[in-house]
Order: C-alpha cells, then structure tokens, then sequence
C-alpha cells in the first residue's frame, strides 16, 4: 500500500517539516509533548536558581558550587548503573525512566516546603538541579535512542528536540511572569506537578513507537553480576566514547567560562541599581535572566525548526557537532576585542542558541548506533560525570586564576578561546570515528532498484493515469526513507502535458490529439542521507486513429 495514502492528519502536517513515514506520528507528537513538559518544568526552575544564588554569594561561589555538582554525580553514577540493571529486563522500556522522574519530583516537593518554611536553599537546590537537568535530559535521550532505529532517529530527533527548545522558550517565559505571583514556592510546586504528567506521557510514547521504526536492541536477561564501575569503562574500551566525553567535557567547561564572566557583568549592572542582597537586585537578576534565557531559547527554537534537520542530511551528524566550538571560537575571539556587556550578552545567546538547537540534537543522536548498555550508561557517564566535570574545570579555572593569580575576565576571555580551538579538533575527531561505527554505514547507503518500470503506450488525446509501484526502490538501512522525483531524460522539464504527484507517486498524461513521441523518463530515489538511484522509464504516445480515414 502506498505510503502516503495511510498518513494520519498528524503525519500530513509534519510531512513538509520532517521525513516521516506512515504510522510515526504518534510517537513523534508524545515524544515532542513529552519532552516540551520535561524542559518546561526544568526552565521554570532554571530562572530562579541562578537568583537565588547569586543573592546568597557572588558569581564566583556559583562557579564554585558548579563545580560541587561533578563530585556529587560521582556518587550517582554508580547508582544509574545499579539500578539501570535492576530495570533492564523489563519489556517495558519506559519503566526505568519514569522511576528515575518520580524520584526527582519527590526532591522538589522537599524544597518547596522548606522555602515556604524561610530555610536557604540557594546553594542545596543549584547543585540539585543540575544533577536533575544532566540526569534526566541524558536518561530521556537514551530512552528515545533506544526506542528508534539509527535512521529513524536522525529522521526524527530533529522534530522531537523541537519540543524541547519550544518548552524551554516558554518555561523561561512564563518564570519571568510567574515569579512576582506565584514565588520561589508556587514554581516548584507548578513543576512537580508538570513532571508528574510527564510521567504518564511517557509510557505512551514508548508503545507508539511503530515495528518498523523501533530499534533493533532488545532486553536480555541479565547472567552475571555487573559492577558500579561499568558506566566508566565503557569508554576505556571505545575510543569514540571517549572523544565523545571530552568533547563534552571541553565545551562545557568553555560554557560555563563563559556564563561566569556574563555574570560578573549581571552582578555589576545589578549593582548600579540597587544594594547588594535586597529585592530590587533579586527582580532585576531574575528579569535579565528570563529575558537572556527566553532569547536563545527563541533563537534555539528557530534553528531547531529550520536548519538542523536539513544540516543532518546535508552534513550528516559527525559533521553537525563541529558546529558549535566553530562558534565559540568567533565568540570570544570577537569579545576579545570588544569586551562590552552587550557583546558578551549576544554572544553567550548566539553559543547557547547553537548549544541549545544543533549540539544537543547532534549530541543525543551520537548514540544512535552504539549498543544498547552504551546507550543507558555511557550516555548517563557522559551527560552527568563528564558534562558536570567541565563544570568542575571551569570552578577550578575560576578559583585557580581570581585567588591565586588575580585574573580578570580579559584573561578568562583569552584562556576559552584557546579551548575552543581544542574543541575544534576534537570535534573532527569525533567525525572520523562516528564514521566508522555500525560497520561503517552509520551515514546509509543508496537505494536500491527492485522492480524496474514496465514501458507504457499511451494514446493521445486521452487522460491517462499511472501508478509507481511504492516498492520500485527499497532503502537497505531500516528504518529510512525514500522520496521520488519524475524528470526528463535529457534534463529538461516535463511536458506541459506530463504532471508526477510524489504523494501518491502517479503519473497524468494528458498529450494532445496530435502528439506521436517517445519520452525518456527517469525516476530518481533519494533517500533521507541524500543519497541517490534512478531507472529509465520509457514512455510512447501515438496519435489517436481516425476510424474514418481508415474505411
């Protein structure tokens, strides 16, 4: 049956956005909603943590408080893994997942009491958060990756990360809008139970997923005891885990350089206008934030929609991670030279906005082809433990150059330029390897020709119409697609007369009474990585007899 003739409205929708096949647009809509609800919890958070510790302290104890986070995931890893194990034999792969967010909603409900009760919780709740936020982002990735097969994945990532650039939009949004009504308190509570709905979403997605998109890794049982350590040496066996780590490592640890400066110039500005500690420089903080976060999240939203579905099929993913610390490297090369408040300000917009769009979907779609282990644990160890010990390099960073050698942000400046060279290199690095994983056709192959187009007569003067077979091409890597385009054999356009409907691919031939030709067709198979195939289609037109010339 052809495929489009079984879209669903939902799937017709999406069609001119994304490369969706039949049976896939119910998953795609719970996963988009799913993870919009995921970051539109976490942003609401977001908004007010940085407030409440830059009142509490100053920018450099929140780049030293980042840096606590590394350690206290050193403790979390050993327990993902556990626990991960204790899960994996289920059939139902969204359990563990949900277990995980039920946890973490249970730590909110805490913190809100304790804020309605008056205790600080500045400190406490910006080291959980950012244990919340690596934790379940990287646990929610893993679960889609292992949901989908690598092709649907690349396919597909690209709409789902949509909704959570677009939940991260509106979170920082309505913080900014919340916060003088509801306060620190009524956030909290609005997130839990935002997290709590996502928790029934995403058992649903899971069984929505369709047969032929799904992943081909599967439960096993597990026959041996596995060690706390396992999240870890995943990455001394594969050198393209590894790299990964670092890259990770390298540009977060760049990032966080970056916000840290942005903040001395935030706590400056702040101070300008009111004393330091008092709620005047709370509302401005919170207010700049909301606007600094809304914007890259906008701007995040835009290339997420636009440009990093096209950028996977036009560079592949390998190439789409070189994209960011390409960026960071014109950032602070340009803030070198012009180090004023609003340069700083777009330029952290313009990094986060790529960090926030191409880099996070590029990164999550990394693990398309890794094994399923490597999935769960490997990207946890990499979204927690190395994402965080950049965090713990940049506090390192921070404390080392302010208390010892009494650096300033032009120093700073000048050291994350240097290491977004490095990032550079690790990026290409990374591309040589991605290259080289699931044998070599991660990137797909070329369609190709299974049933070879019959020639057609034709009479003129008559309305005639003609069905392409769905299956004249097959896509030997599951879980791709094929779109067709009709052109002329010597590369010009159709007859006027001649209209291919790629939906439902059928042919209208309409010649005029007069017309006796023979047209050589080609029809051209692209599929999804852009690769191509084509056959030659053959196509007579006789004119139509005059019965009375002939008696």
């Amino acid at each position: 049956m052809d495929e489009h003739r079984s879209f669903s409205r939902v799937e017709r929708l999406l069609a001119p956005f994304v490369w969706i096949r039949a049976g896939e647009g119910r998953s795609v809509v719970l996963m988009f909603f799913s993870l919009f609800i995921l970051m539109l919890a976490y942003y609401l958070l977001k908004v007010i943590r940085d407030p409440l510790i830059l009142s509490d302290g100053s920018a450099e104890l929140k780049s030293y408080t980042t840096s606590v986070q590394a350690i206290i995931l050193l403790g979390v890893i050993p327990l993902f893994s556990k626990y991960y194990y204790k899960f994996s034999d289920y059939n139902d792969k969204s359990l563990f997942l949900r277990r995980v967010l039920l946890f973490f909603v249970s730590h909110l409900l805490i913190f809100a009491v304790a804020k309605y009760a008056g205790l600080p919780i500045g400190i406490a709740f910006y080291i959980w958060l950012g244990v919340f936020s690596v934790t379940m982002v990287a646990l929610y990735w893993a679960f889609c990756a292992d949901c989908f097969n690598p092709m649907s994945g690349k396919r597909l990532f690209a709409i789902i990360a949509i909704g959570g650039t677009t939940g991260a939009w509106v979170g920082a949004q309505l913080a900014g809008l919340l916060y003088p009504i509801l306060d620190i308190t009524g956030l909290l509570m609005l997130s839990a139970i935002l997290l709590t709905t996502l928790n029934f979403l995403i058992r649903s997605s899971y069984r929505a997923v369709p047969e032929s998109s799904k992943s081909s890794s599967r439960n096993k049982i597990q026959t041996k005891r596995h060690q706390w350590w396992e999240g870890f040496s995943l990455f001394f066996n594969s050198r393209y885990l590894m790299l990964i780590g670092v890259f990770i490592l390298l540009y977060n640890w760049i990032n966080s350089i970056g916000e840290y400066v942005l903040a001395k110039f935030v706590v400056n500005q702040a101070l300008q206008l009111a004393e330091k500690g008092s709620h005047g420089e709370q509302l401005y903080m919170t207010e700049f934030y909301s606007s600094y976060i809304a914007w890259f999240t906008l701007i995040g939203l835009l290339l997420q929609l636009f440009v990093v579905s096209r950028l996977f099929r036009w560079i592949g993913v390998g190439a789409s991670v070189f994209i960011l610390p390409f960026v960071m490297v014109i950032n602070y090369t340009m803030i070198l030279f012009f180090p004023f408040f609003t340069v700083v300000k777009w330029a952290l917009i313009a990094e986060n906005s790529v960090n926030y769009s191409i880099q996070n979907t590029s990164r999550h779609a990394l693990f398309l082809p890794v094994s399923r282990d490597e999935k769960y644990l490997s990207k946890n160890t990499t979204d927690t433990f190395f994402y965080r010990f950049g965090d713990v390099m940049s506090g390192g960073s921070v404390f080392i150059g302010v208390q010892l050698f009494g650096l300033g942000t032009f120093e700073f400046i000048t050291f994350n330029t240097i290491l977004a060279g490095i990032c550079c290199w690790t990026a290409l690095s990374i591309r040589r390897h991605y290259k080289l994983q699931d044998n070599g056709q991660v990137e797909g192959r070329p369609p190709e020709l299974a049933l070879s187009l019959q020639p057609e007569q034709l009479t003129a003067g008559n309305k005639t119409i003609v069905s392409i077979p769905e299956n004249t091409f097959i896509d030997p890597d599951p879980g791709d697609m094929i779109r067709y385009q009709l052109k002329a054999g010597d590369g010009c356009e159709l007859p006027s007369w001649c209209h291919f409907n790629h939906e439902l691919l059928t042919v209208t031939f309409m010649p005029p009474p007069a017309t006796d030709a023979k047209l050589k067709l080609v029809l051209v198979a692209t599929d999804f990585a852009g690769f191509e195939a084509s056959t030659d289609w053959e196509v007579t037109v006789k004119p139509e007899v005059d019965i009375t010339e002939n008696t």
